[in-house]
């Protein structure tokens, strides 16, 4: 199968600026990481079936690694059988990174990163691309509680809701880190604090503990709970927080006074991938306009680049799409998180007994 956007300088003998020039050929599957559930229906068509058809290739759908790839690349030594880890988050990228697992990423190799937004560049090193941004919303249910202006009404869950919120209350564990962190750190915000900062984070977790009702290892893992109406206040991903709410649950979501904190949702490829070019080229695709509007506007995630215009007035008024929409929300220092994820851990699980 020949890779139909640009030939590839490869092979033995290949030079820069003369020598033998070999049209790469790559096998004609690829294997791609990603989530299940609602996501992977998504996904697939609006990204990996396109992407079959355009290159005449089968994507083998890969979702058996939960919430985070990087575990299988770090121990499988960058040979985890899959290609594309095409959800991976700045830490673990930063993690892949200084440990060498994932590959280093240029314009040679995905020509469409000339146009990702440029303050990427500042969160994480370039071994992934960001094709999409989420930012932490607080969902509510709107049948049980009056909607929360702080991100203390969760922290804090029982002053402002009494009684009635035990049981009703989700946390989320450090196996997905990114989301219980992020959440945590905004707890210290709130209070004065900050990642560097976070005693008072850590008294509150301990203090919320006997309110809640579900410890929800991943995203995926809440929504059950949802949708027969048991969560009642919980942080959520803006994405997937948004696409229930669109479904018919009767969620709300919102940013919390204080504000919140954004993430990049990004793909790499394990420096032991067997499709390294296919792989590329998968990237590549992720970032081309009509894929990046397709995929965004089903899960109600934000652009990865924003010279896209002429979004729908409604999704453009709740996500990033804009140099100056990006300006109002806040990165934490995922360099310091990702070297903080084990002491964090074990910190986390000491205060909930697990």
């Amino acid at each position: 199968m020949v890779l139909r956007r640009r030939t590839v300088l490869t092979g033995l003998g290949a030079t820069i600026g003369g020598g033998p020039w070999i049209i790469a050929r790559a096998a004609d599957t690829l294997t791609v990481a990603a989530y299940g559930g609602e996501y992977r229906e998504i996904f697939e068509k609006t990204v990996i079936r396109p992407f079959e058809q355009k290159f005449s290739v089968k994507v083998i759908y890969d979702d058996s690694g939960g919430v985070d790839p990087y575990p299988r690349i770090r121990a499988s030594r960058g040979a985890p059988g899959f290609d594309v880890a095409a959800e991976i988050v700045p830490t673990a990228v930063i993690l892949g990174a200084r440990e060498k697992m994932l590959e280093p990423l240029s314009e040679r190799e995905v020509p469409n990163m000339k146009y990702l937004w440029p303050g990427a560049a500042k969160l994480f090193p370039p071994n992934a691309i960001a094709q999409n941004y989420q930012y932490l919303a607080l969902i509510w249910n709107k049948d049980k509680l009056e909607k929360p202006t702080s991100w203390l009404d969760y922290w804090r869950a029982g002053e402002r809701y009494g009684d009635k919120i035990k049981g009703h209350l989700v946390a989320h564990t450090p196996a997905n880190y990114t989301l219980a962190i992020y959440a945590l750190v905004l707890a210290a915000r709130a209070t004065g604090g900050d990642e560097h900062h976070m005693d008072s984070a850590w008294s509150m977790l301990e203090a919320q503990k006997p309110l809640i009702g579900l410890n929800a290892a991943s995203s995926a893992q809440a929504v059950p709970y949802m949708e027969n109406g048991q969560v009642w206040l919980m942080p959520f991903w803006s994405g997937r927080a948004s696409l229930y709410a669109a479904r018919g649950l009767p969620y709300g979501v919102m940013i919390p006074k204080e504000g919140t904190m954004a993430l990049a949702n990004c793909s790499a490829v394990p420096v032991g991938a067997s499709n390294k070019r296919l792989a590329y080229e998968f990237l590549n695709f992720r970032l081309e306009p009509d894929i990046q509007r397709a995929f965004c506007l089903a899960y109600f995630s934000s652009p990865g680049r924003m010279d896209i215009k002429d979004w729908p007035e409604s999704y453009a008024a709740t996500q990033l799409t804009t140099d100056d929409a990006m300006s109002r929300v806040t990165f934490p220092d995922d360099e310091y998180l990702s070297r903080q994820q084990r002491e964090w851990t074990l910190r986390w699980q000491e205060i909930m007994g697990t």
